[in-house]
């Protein structure tokens, strides 16, 4: 499982169903990176997802960066807790083509 493999996880519940999950992976000291953040939607809009970005962050806070991996469209979101974009980020898809199709990767 995933999140057991994670320095951080945060989990909300509604009545004790699952509705929204967030993790990072971490070195401990240098790196960490927040993933894998969601939110079924019949509890989108409620404040969930900030909650968890929230909670994840400052547990984080002691590593020199915290990188982030976004769906497009959702980086305004995520500019509000701080993220820049970067510049040097690259990717290795195991479907190519199909990440470049969605804009995520560029060939140049």
């Amino acid at each position: 499982m995933v999140f057991g493999n994670s320095m951080f996880c945060c989990f909300a519940r509604d009545n004790g169903r699952l509705v929204g999950a967030g993790r990072v992976l971490a070195d401990g000291r240098d790196c960490a990176y927040l993933c894998d953040v969601a939110v079924l939607p019949s509890h989108q809009g409620l404040g969930l997802g900030k909650q968890i970005i929230e909670r994840l962050v400052e547990r984080s806070r002691s590593h020199t960066k915290i990188i982030l991996y976004s769906v497009a469209g959702r980086e305004p979101l995520y500019a509000k807790f701080g993220f820049l974009r970067m510049k040097t980020a690259m990717a290795i898809f195991r479907n190519r083509q199909s990440a470049i199709d969605k804009g995520l990767v560029s060939e140049s």
